[in-house]
């Protein structure tokens, strides 16, 4: 029994990666072609590939659309004549990384990552050059949790600082999707043990929440959350108990029993970790009761067992 991981997730939606391969879609086949006879037909298929990717309406082969990718990107080299299609070639291979489940995140990683070298004398739509740079800090975030690979937390955090600056200058963007933004590069921090420092964005994730939402919207309790787990992880647990109280004051307004009694099982814990037994006991059978009148028989079993838990520890 312990205190939750840190969790995140974004005040609004900020990118949207639709599957390669999703229902009521004409699904089309990437020929293999070889290389290119010369630069015009390069950019002829550079063009089409770009269209098949940004289509909603088609699916396709997430191998496939790799293998031509590569052939295109190999064609082109380093030739500065060709950098704007060397660009889109590097953009669209972490596009279909991020949507296909077959292709490898050091795929994306690498590929962005040598994008982002190129940043200089971009020309493309702000939109695109952000969507690159989030993904890149999104894939980067996914693949630091493979195990051994935690080391990669930092980096996306620090992708993710950069898209923050690049989304405060795109029109696109609204107020709560910078926010979540934000958010997002917290979340890499913290797992990265950057804890002061996810603490402190987070203090300003909260602000800009507030002041979008006001003090007692459900779209704040995951940042509230985030930041009881900063404090948590800091060693400052008493500090911590005041952002599980309003998040738990906002879900029982909200009639949200899941986070209700997730949240009666944290200030459980942590109140069992401050020394105050009767208080832990008390939360804990809180929940149980919460979930048997709500007649949530899986759940309820669960609490059950995290209740004799927490008896057996306080040798009761």
């Amino acid at each position: 029994m312990r205190f939750r991981a840190a969790i995140v997730y974004c005040l609004v939606a900020v990118l949207a990666l639709p599957s390669i391969a999703m229902a009521e879609r004409e699904t089309i086949i990437i020929e293999k072609q070889g290389a290119p006879a010369n630069d015009a037909q390069l950019r002829q298929r550079v063009t089409l590939m770009r269209s098949r990717i940004d289509d909603e309406n088609v699916e396709f082969s997430g191998t496939d659309a790799m293998e031509e990718l590569k052939v295109l990107r190999a064609y082109v080299g380093k030739r500065q004549d060709l950098i704007d299609e060397r660009r889109d070639i590097l953009s669209m291979i972490g596009l279909v990384t991020s949507r296909s489940s077959v292709v490898p995140f050091e795929d994306g990683i690498d590929a962005l990552a040598e994008l982002m070298t190129l940043a200089d004398d971009d020309r493309r739509p702000l939109k695109r050059q952000l969507g690159d740079r989030y993904l890149y800090a999104e894939l980067l975030g996914g693949y630091a949790k493979i195990p051994g690979n935690s080391a990669r937390h930092a980096l996306s955090a620090e992708q993710y600082g950069k898209a923050a600056l690049m989304a405060d200058r795109y029109d696109g963007y609204s107020d709560d999707q910078r926010a979540g933004v934000r958010q997002k590069q917290a979340y890499e921090l913290h797992e990265a043990k950057l804890y002061e420092q996810a603490y402190t964005l987070n203090l300003d994730v909260l602000a800009r929440g507030e002041k979008i939402f006001g003090k007692s919207h459900p779209n704040l309790t995951t940042v509230l959350t985030n930041l009881a787990q900063n404090l948590h992880a800091m060693g400052r647990k008493p500090e911590a108990e005041p952002y599980l109280e309003r998040v738990l004051a906002i879900a029982e307004a909200d009639n949200d029993l899941d986070t209700v009694q997730d949240l009666l099982f944290q200030r459980g814990v942590l109140a069992y970790e401050l020394g105050r037994k009767e208080d832990a006991k008390a939360f804990m059978r809180t929940r149980i009761e919460r979930l048997r009148a709500a007649g949530e028989d899986a759940r309820l079993a669960t609490a059950q067992e995290d209740y004799d838990e927490l008896l057996r520890r306080l040798g009761e």
